[in-house]
């Protein structure tokens, strides 16, 4: 009989990073049920350019929402939120992107009661007994303004378009509070006029090379 001898190395130096996000993160293509490939969606191409010393993670789910889906509970941010980083900790970096359906006429949600949300779900984060508390650093994103498609209308987002340009300010100041970085991805990127909501190709990228940009600074 052979033996082994197997040395386990402790020491793991990765960071990781979970993207936790919408269809946005999880890469739909505009105006349809299509997935961009691995490597266009931002957190695939976030992965590219960090490299090796980084593990990137893509929490995105279509529909999610920070909370208030009563027909779909599981697609509520917040009832995941603490599950995710449990199963991902130690985590470098949470990077939170939501609000995109949050902004939907049928949750009839005021801005405020959005941005409450986010701080809440930053909070169960920040409350919680996990690994690394003290040391995680927590980005948010404000998602690009929804905007006017090509085709003149989205019946989802009637009232959506003008909520989607208040978050910014909202969110920069929940960032504030919840001493998390901010970033607004309307500076740097914008929804593809083909259905006003999602990135297209370049958004994804250019996406990714304004995060990392972030992540490597800190």
């Amino acid at each position: 009989m052979l033996g082994y001898n197997v040395m386990v190395m402790i020491n793991d130096s990765i960071k990781t990073i979970v993207c936790y996000g919408d269809s946005n993160t999880w890469g739909n293509v505009p105006n349809s049920d299509l997935r961009y490939p691995h490597g266009v969606r931002w957190p695939s191409a976030l992965q590219n350019i960090l490299g090796s010393e980084y593990e990137v993670i893509s929490e995105g789910l279509c529909g999610r929402t920070l909370k208030s889906n009563i027909a779909s509970p599981e697609k509520n941010g917040i009832n995941y939120i603490l599950p995710c980083i449990l199963s991902h900790e130690p985590t470098e970096w949470l990077i939170i992107m939501l609000g995109t359906n949050d902004v939907k006429d049928k949750y009839k949600l005021s801005t405020d009661q959005i941005a409450q949300n986010l701080k809440e779900t930053i909070s169960i984060v920040r409350g919680a007994e996990i690994e690394n508390r003290e040391s995680l650093k927590i980005l948010v994103i404000c998602p690009p303004k929804i905007i006017v498609p090509k085709s003149g209308s989205n019946e989802q987002f009637k009232e959506g378009i003008e909520k989607s340009e208040q978050l910014t300010s909202l969110y920069k100041m929940v960032a504030q509070e919840t001493n998390s970085f901010f970033l607004d991805a309307g500076i740097f990127t914008q929804s593809s006029d083909i259905d006003g909501v999602h990135l297209d190709e370049l958004g994804h990228l250019e996406l990714a090379r304004v995060v990392a940009n972030i992540i490597l600074a800190k």
